[in-house]
């Protein structure tokens, strides 16, 4: 009963969400430029007096412009050109393929895994893959020959160039836009944070991996002049750290740091100054305490790189900014991230699966349609084999909200065209404006919602066919049933092979500590002499840190959509206390990152023995979490206490050494105690809860060891 419960009421939330509308918009440039592409295409094809010319060119515009509303990452001229090469050469392999029949399905699925696998590369690019992949169902059902086909190619070309040549014209604004978006975007999430109420014991690393990833994307000659928001990336790390420590009392000026934050990101967004207001910087001169030399220094030199960024070159001495972040090819990372995801159990192996298997089934029940009943168009299973492309994604949330509003959206589309088309009397060029302002339509919703964006979608097609006069009646009804069961389909392929987070919580988490294992230690290591250890090595584990624990809050996020949360290993109040005990160990992470010694003075020997000990606890924790069971408090710090005392790291007052040694010392006992107190934390919270019958068993045994390591004295204590 339970089980039918939690079922009733996920698809109730699904529903619900389905049906929600945001206030989201595109860029209007971008939207113009879109649509001006699309009006181009039509207008082209009137003059031409060719319906087949302007519908191809209308669709390779259609199609290319949506590509270029998403959320970009390079330049849009770029991503326009990419996307309309690739559209192009599937429609073009669409046509031969064409003569293979039901034997397309073969080659659809391959092409359907590589396009859900594309997503490792981002959400906006997986899409564009889906795009192309459609691209490749479009002749491959409609084309009526290799040389009709052809011609099909050279018009969806022909309009796919018009998007092309859309994203050339003015307004240019400043260069990479991206990057400035997404460093902007971080900043204005520092400025939530900075104003928030609440205690912020937990702060997303999302901002700070996709500003990452978008400056990461430039290529090396492109950098000396994005210099100033690679040191923007940099101080707002520091700026976090900052964020975390500040006490929660009146005398922090938390609006007039958030203000501060606000003027940084809007002028790096809108690269015109944007100053804080006068008051919020009285407050900030007037600041005083060990708080405010933390974070002061740092807002004022995100100030002044935002300001820097106007001219321009960047400030001089950023070129160790730079060397902080390698260029990687782009060939290599990419095939990295793809390659990753080709293992079973990665992320995103099982929605590869899922869209392989979703769209060559949508396909042939489409085809099945037509060619076996009579009820579509024959050969044709395109509508069903996108809806389901276009319904899957990797959790169980969008996925069934998808699901819902889609063919929803559809169906009310079709009626409303079939309406206003029903009384006749359209001319071919009323249909052409129809047709242009209903596209526009499609780009000004793209983010509102799946339900209106299909509604005018669905109008949209219906103009275009009946334009091209062929079957519009099955149009009218067809895509909207096709609609309906690639949905359905969706639906079933998920739950057949699903992604359920309730049972792979411990499992990311495991992956998480397995990282800190090789993290940790080797940055322990890098204590006991400068230059121990690789920065580069760091930087990539480091990176994978990060994607760990976002996989890690992603699941914890969907389990409140999914029918079997009520089966989770922990309860959303411990999860919540997971989450806060793994971002005190990240910020311990990068408080021994920032500490690292910076010559032989600033070294202490001691930490070597500790790096051992923190390796093998933090390998025996990922094991246990792994395995489901549960570990036991205190050990660490035992252990940590003994080899503190045994090397030497807990004597403070030794009177042999130097001064400075007996400070950097003491630094590094400081930053390995605060990573022991935050490892010993999450296994405190790892550790409550009931016990299993298992567990009891061995209870006892375990307190008797237990009790014995925590006799050892502290050394630190």
């Amino acid at each position: 009963m339970s089980e039918v419960k939690a079922w009733c009421s996920a698809i109730q939330h699904s529903f619900r969400a389905g049906l929600k509308m945001e206030r989201v918009l595109s860029d209007p440039w971008a939207i113009g430029r879109a649509v001006l592409a699309v009006v181009a295409a039509s207008v082209v094809g009137w003059l031409l007096d060719d319906p087949l010319a302007w519908a191809m060119m209308t669709v390779g515009a259609f199609i290319c412009g949506i590509g270029t509303l998403l959320a970009p990452v390079r330049h849009r001229a770029v991503n326009a050109l990419v996307l309309g090469v690739g559209f192009s050469l599937a429609t073009l392999i669409g046509v031969y393929l064409n003569p293979m029949g039901w034997w397309f399905l073969i080659v659809l699925a391959v092409a359907s895994y590589v396009a859900g696998l594309w997503r490792a590369l981002g959400v906006a690019p997986g899409i564009r893959a889906c795009l192309v992949t459609i691209g490749l169902m479009i002749t491959a059902d409609l084309s009526p020959g290799i040389p009709a086909g052809l011609t099909m190619v050279q018009w969806i070309a022909a309009g796919s160039g018009m998007v092309f040549v859309a994203q050339l014209l003015p307004p240019y604004g400043r260069r990479h836009p991206a990057q400035r978006k997404a460093v902007a975007a971080l900043y204005r999430s520092l400025a939530s944070t900075a104003r928030a109420a609440e205690p912020a014991g937990y702060l997303s690393s999302a901002p700070f991996t996709a500003a990452r990833s978008a400056l990461d994307l430039l290529p090396a000659f492109a950098r000396p002049a994005a210099a100033p928001l690679f040191g923007l990336l940099s101080e707002a790390e520091g700026i976090r750290r900052a964020l975390h420590f500040l006490p929660r009392t009146a005398r922090v000026p938390r609006n007039a740091i958030a203000e501060a934050l606000d003027a940084v990101a809007g002028t790096v967004l809108t690269a015109r100054r944007q100053d804080t207001d006068p008051e919020a910087l009285r407050l900030l001169d007037s600041w005083r305490g060990p708080e405010a030399d933390a974070l002061l220094p740092r807002l004022r030199e995100a100030a002044r790189l935002a300001d820097h960024w106007l001219q321009a070159r960047g400030p001089e001495g950023l070129d160790q900014v730079l060397d902080a972040f390698p260029t990687e090819s782009a060939l290599r990372s990419g095939w990295r991230r793809l390659s990753a995801e080709m293992r079973p159990g990665a992320p995103l192996f099982r929605h590869a699966i899922r869209i392989a298997v979703g769209t060559a089934a949508g396909e042939a029940a489409g085809r099945a349609f037509g060619d076996f009943w009579g009820h579509a168009l024959p050969d044709h299973g395109f509508w069903a084999a996108l809806t389901t492309m276009l319904v899957l994604f990797p959790d169980y949330g969008h996925t069934f909200a998808r699901g819902w509003s889609r063919p929803i959206g559809s169906i009310l589309g079709g009626i409303v065209a079939w309406v206003v088309l029903l009384p006749g009397g359209w001319t071919a060029g009323g249909l052409v404006i129809g047709a242009s302002v209903l596209a526009a339509c499609v780009f000004l919703t793209l983010r509102v919602g799946q339900l209106v964006l299909n509604f005018f979608i669905t109008a949209w097609i219906v103009f275009l066919i009946s334009r091209l006069g062929s079957a519009p009646d099955l149009i009218e009804w067809g895509r909207p049933a096709d609609t309906l069961v690639g949905a359905l389909l969706g639906l079933v392929v998920f739950v057949v092979i699903p992604t359920y987070h309730h049972h792979r919580t411990h499992e990311l988490l495991a992956d998480w500590l397995r990282v800190q294992r090789r993290l940790l230690p080797m940055l322990v290591t890098g204590y006991a002499e400068a230059g121990a250890v690789d920065p580069a090595g760091i930087d990539v584990l480091r990176r994978q840190s990060r994607q760990a624990r976002e996989r890690l809050d992603g699941a914890i996020a969907s389990l409140d959509h999914e029918p079997r949360r009520h089966r989770a290993r922990w309860t959303t109040g411990e999860l919540a206390g997971i989450q806060r005990s793994v971002y005190e160990i990240t910020q311990c992470a990068a408080l021994l990152y920032d500490g690292l010694p910076g010559g032989p003075a600033d070294a202490v020997p001691e930490t070597a023995e500790f790096a051992a000990v923190l390796d093998q606890h933090l390998a025996e924790l990922a094991e246990v979490v792994a395995a489901k069971g549960r570990p036991y408090p205190g050990v660490l710090r035992a252990a940590f206490d003994a080899t503190a005392a045994r090397s030497g790291l807990a004597d403070l007052v030794d009177r042999t050494a130097p001064d400075g040694v007996a400070h950097a010392r003491g630094r590094a006992l400081t930053l390995c105690l605060h990573t022991v107190t935050a490892v010993e934390e999450l296994v405190s919270r790892l550790a409550s809860g009931p016990k299993s019958t298992a567990e009891a068993d061995t209870a006892a045994d375990a307190e008797t060891g237990r009790a014995a390591g925590a006799r050892v004295p502290a050394a630190s204590r």
